[in-house]
């Protein structure tokens, strides 16, 4: 914004009948009619210009396919529901074919979703769950990530990357509520911010079901009857206040519906008055060149991210690619060739038989390396994601980057937690140089674990 902005000039053009998605809130709105005008405002929690979004529909509307990805956790992945065609992003995904494509041209859903992810897996290894060509990205992670501020971080990392796509995708932010955890705010509340900051609109559930919900309980404190029609039931008939159900889907699609197509309503307005931008500087759709979360200068400038993940799971889009010999090794001194290695000391892909739909890049033996070329790029950050158990037997590793071993970083898979046994993600390194370095980890022969278990299992790796 310049300091005396020019007036945004409007040009009158031949008038055309509106759309029908111009029709908000009137007669013809059924959306408006189920839920109210008041509540549709209290769930634009961030509105802002919509720049890339009103792009992205007229992209559509020129006759050109356009790609939708979703990322998210378990509801958004449709736990509970006993079909896909009640899930709200396939429910939102037909109105756009329906209210902006045609028959020629091709909207396609891809719904990279996967439960108990959190911000700092999607911000590095979205790529595994959705394709890069995508025009549309809605996240969906209010509440699986806790209120944490390196969450918040990854959050604002995932969007950041999601913006350096080749397409220049348009984002959306989807909040939608959970009542099960130790406080009402979560993840989503500082996810807010970051939102605003790169002018994301936010579409949240919880700005209209929770004061109903907070209302009703307050009149009768045995009142269910609002989160018993909106949220999942377990099989003994509970309610679920995590996963939200059919009813729950339904709202969801038609909060995005309705800002939609207020959004292109605008657009299309905006094209008939030939409405151009004020003069001066265009930030229509800026990435901000520092973080949020850095301290304000007049130079710094954040290079785009371009994320690197290798996972061990199984059909891995980006399969873990350890190094071969010399740079990994089987056990042994490479530099005694005395000793003859055991290809069995390997890290080598592993899962328990009891249970093989999960994968891990395991290794066993103290000594034992196992090394991967990665590619930093924004932050020069270097991650392993390990898997920590109190039960599993797991022992530890030093990780170090390229010929720095003494600047490197020991991880320990076990821990003094019963019963909870997650991978866990811990930094080896930040700011390197920007391109290609060496990531290598040894198991050592100290470890954590009273059994004296060296055990290692890795899950990740990214960069960013």
């Amino acid at each position: 914004m310049t300091p005396t902005p020019t007036p945004v000039t409007l040009e009158k053009v031949i008038e055309e009948p509106e759309p029908q998605y111009c029709g908000y809130c009137t007669s013809t709105d059924e959306i408006c009619k189920r839920y109210g005008s008041f509540n549709l405002a209290r769930s634009r929690a961030y509105d802002g210009p919509n720049a890339r979004l009103k792009r992205v529909l007229r992209k559509l509307r020129s006759g050109q396919k356009i790609k939708i990805g979703i990322i998210g956790g378990s509801v958004s992945a449709g736990h509970g529901l006993p079909d896909h065609r009640l899930n709200w992003s396939y429910l939102y995904a037909q109105y756009i074919r329906e209210t902006f494509g045609s028959e020629n041209v091709e909207v396609e859903l891809i719904n990279g979703s996967v439960g108990a992810t959190v911000s700092d897996y999607m911000e590095t290894c979205f790529l595994e769950h959705i394709t890069e060509d995508v025009d549309l990205v809605i996240i969906e992670l209010a509440i699986n990530d806790m209120r944490l501020e390196k969450l918040a971080m990854g959050y604002e990392n995932l969007i950041r990357a999601v913006f350096a796509l080749p397409n220049r995708p348009a984002i959306v932010n989807l909040q939608i509520m959970a009542l099960m955890f130790p406080a009402i705010t979560m993840g989503g509340d500082l996810h807010t911010a970051v939102a605003q900051y790169y002018d994301t609109p936010i579409v949240s559930v919880r700005n209209v079901l929770l004061p109903h919900i907070l209302r009703s309980t307050e009149l009768n404190p045995t009142d269910t009857s609002v989160e018993d029609y909106w949220y999942y039931h377990n099989d003994d008939g509970s309610i679920d206040l995590r996963h939200l159900g059919i009813t729950g889907h339904r709202m969801l699609a038609d909060l995005l519906i309705s800002f939609t197509s207020r959004v292109a309503c605008e657009a299309w307005r905006e094209e008939q008055q030939q409405q151009h931008a004020p003069a001066g500087i265009d930030v229509t759709e800026y990435i901000p060149r520092e973080s949020l979360f850095q301290k304000f200068d007049h130079t710094t400038k954040l290079l785009p991210a371009r994320p690197f993940c290798q996972i061990s799971a199984p059909n891995a889009k980006h399969p873990l690619m350890p190094l071969p010999q010399p740079v990994s090794s089987e056990g042994h001194d490479a530099s005694d060739m005395s000793q003859v290695p055991d290809p069995s000391d390997a890290f080598a892909l592993w899962s328990h038989p009891g249970n093989p739909g999960k994968v891990w890049l395991t290794g066993r033996k103290p000594g034992v390396k196992v090394s991967f070329a990665v590619k930093t790029s924004s932050l020069g950050r270097v991650r392993v994601t390990y898997l920590k158990s109190e039960s599993y037997g797991l022992g530890s590793v030093w990780c170090w980057i390229d010929a720095d071993r003494e600047k490197g970083e020991r991880l320990d898979g076990w821990w003094p937690v019963e019963n909870i046994n997650v991978a866990h993600p811990q930094t080896v390194a930040e700011s390197l140089s920007p391109g290609d370095h060496i990531l290598t980890c040894e198991i050592l022969e100290d470890t954590k674990d009273p059994g004296g278990g060296t055990e290692f299992r890795i899950v990740a790796i990214d960069a960013l």
